[in-house]
């Protein structure tokens, strides 16, 4: 069976800030609802802060596995792993693994990563974790498109698709 594609899924802002004080630095729906239909019935690998920034609670319809090496992990409905081979490996036939951050779960995954899906958010707000740099030379861009601002979403942002190439 083949190892799964790695694909980090992440909504930064312009100084690519993706959280302040373990929470998002933004409320935006529509990136909500893209980062649910991107990443239902599949796999999530997160680290142990962003698994407690999300209440240490199970998303619906989606297998949690949290990078640790802490001897125990807070919350029920998440396996531990204590690498990212070991979570390739529990993946092992499947098309995807989804890696949802942080800071130093996103660093380590972006090497190996086949694609990344940012929702690039028209703001540079004060933060603490950021997504790694990445030269754009290295990746085709897929799909580029743009929500503008409205009722529900204060901000505009950009749904991005890269894809390393073969």
């Amino acid at each position: 069976m083949k190892t799964p594609e790695l694909w980090l899924v992440a909504a930064l802002g312009r100084n690519r800030v993706i959280g302040r004080a373990g929470a998002l630095p933004w409320h935006l729906p529509v990136d909500l609802a893209h980062f649910k239909r991107l990443t239902r019935k599949g796999v999530l690998l997160m680290g142990r802060r962003t698994w407690e920034s999300i209440g240490c609670r199970p998303l619906p319809g989606r297998r949690i596995l949290v990078l640790s090496s802490r001897s125990s992990l807070p919350g029920q409905g998440a396996e531990q792993v204590a690498s990212l081979d070991q979570a390739l490996e529990l993946c092992r036939g499947l098309e995807r693994l989804w890696v949802a951050g942080g800071q130093a779960v996103y660093e380590e995954c972006l090497p190996r990563a086949t694609g990344l899906e940012l929702t690039r958010v028209e703001l540079a707000p004060p933060g603490d974790a950021f997504f790694p740099e990445f030269d754009e030379r290295q990746w085709v861009l897929e799909e580029d498109r743009p929500h503008a601002a409205d009722e529900k979403n204060p901000l505009d942002c950009r749904f991005q698709r890269w894809r390393r190439p073969a």
